[in-house]
């Protein structure tokens, strides 16, 4: 798509990426007893201009031809471009395929280039020139072709590059103090979830799960009973999430074996648990069946927790986010290879459980009082965070557009 221009003031002028810029291209094949400085997307920071590592690795460890670059090349990340993944390189190396180095001409500083390419205009205008839909990447006739860049004289860019440095740290400083005040806030809720079952275990008996509901084991349905037509919907392993159920329907079992399958059926509301991996960036893979998904049919590696009490269901889904589950799956899951927990261990793991309803329904209410505390806080800090950023793009807009 050709790229729209917006007027600039006097002293700037638009330029061809081409006309002030060198794409390179040059590979290299890593030798295996060598070292390199490698930089993968990974190793570069979403919308900050910062390389997360560049130490040294073994060739050994890099596989496939890489592009070299050098000292003050940008390095741009042409895979998913609205991750924003710009850098100014700071030594020599090599780096993923997915990085175009651009070497700058003496009519452009490298680093207003890369804050260009960081602006959300450019952002749209490569997301406008991508290949492929699930994974965009932007073409190279984007860069050689289509992209023009806002010009003015070379003094004006260091100006205008030393007042974003100055603004946009302090804004970035302000994000990772909120992103630090998010992880606080999940550290209390879990904290204070972990108190109140401790508590609980002084007055109240354990009990095994086995003695307090049923359970469904997933069913090892073969490959070939899957369809992508309309079906019978399944619960496999990848819709089970951290407290979070993934409804990604795009795979079915046929009608027929919802009466054949019936005691494999979960209703809304049971508790499913991942058995393999069942533990994910430090937190459990087990969550709710949504209303959407009641008589889905459980697939093999998930366990589903059932009780026509829906209290103690609640109560249960509570305790299965406490540390306390968390470090008994852990040592029950423990392999060489892959862990697993077995559905024997899942049904002997032994919980504090109250004597009465009412005992339950306010041990229920206070927990989740902590959690619903925890998510306002976190969502007051979240829509800080989502203004902060887009003041970062309001202000890239600004200096690009001779206003800063």
């Amino acid at each position: 798509m050709e790229q729209v221009l917006y007027k600039l003031p006097d002293g700037w002028e638009w330029s061809n990426l081409t006309d002030i810029c060198t794409l390179s291209r040059k590979t290299v094949e890593p030798n295996p007893e060598e070292q390199y400085n490698y930089i993968g997307l990974e190793n570069i920071e979403s919308n900050t201009g910062k390389v997360i590592s560049d130490s040294p690795t073994n060739g050994s460890e890099i596989s496939s031809t890489k592009v070299s670059f050098k000292k003050g090349m940008v390095l741009y990340g042409k895979l998913r471009p609205y991750l924003n993944k710009v850098v100014v390189a700071k030594i020599d190396g090599i780096a993923t395929t997915e990085i175009i180095p651009f070497e700058c001409s003496d009519a452009i500083s490298p680093d207003f280039l890369a804050y260009y390419l960081r602006s959300q205009y450019f952002v749209d205008l490569a997301m406008n020139n991508c290949s492929g839909a699930r994974m965009p990447r932007a073409t190279t006739k984007l860069f050689t072709q289509i992209a023009k860049v806002p010009i003015t004289s070379i003094t004006e860019q260091k100006r205008i590059v030393e007042k974003l440095d100055a603004l946009l740290t302090r804004i970035d400083t302000a994000i990772e103090h909120f992103q630090q005040s998010v992880t606080l806030t999940d550290e209390l809720s879990q904290n204070g979830l972990d108190v109140y079952f401790t508590e609980l275990t002084k007055t109240n008996p354990e009990l095994p799960l086995l003695k307090l509901v049923n359970f469904i084991s997933g069913y090892a349905f073969k490959s070939g009973d899957f369809t992508s037509e309309s079906g019978v919907k399944p619960i496999k392993i990848t819709n089970v999430g951290v407290t979070e159920f993934s409804e990604s329907a795009e795979e079915f079992l046929p009608t027929g074996y919802e009466i054949e399958y019936q005691r494999f059926a979960a209703k809304a509301n049971d508790i499913v648990i991942a058995l393999t991996r069942p533990i994910i960036n430090g937190g459990l893979k087990v969550c709710r069946v949504p209303e959407s998904y009641s008589g889905a049919l459980v697939n093999q590696r998930v366990a589903a927790i059932t009780s026509h009490n829906k209290q103690v269901l609640d109560f249960i889904y509570l305790y299965l986010q406490s540390s306390r589950t968390k470090n008994y799956v852990l040592e029950k899951s423990k392999s060489l290879n892959q862990p697993n927990l077995s559905i024997t261990d899942l049904k002997n793991l032994t919980l504090p459980f109250p004597a009465d309803d009412k005992a339950i329904a306010k041990a229920v209410a206070d927990c989740n009082a902590l959690i619903s505390k925890a998510r306002k806080s976190k969502a007051e800090i979240s829509e800080k965070i989502i203004m902060m950023h887009q003041l970062k793009a309001s202000i890239l807009d600004s200096a690009f557009k001779g206003e800063l």
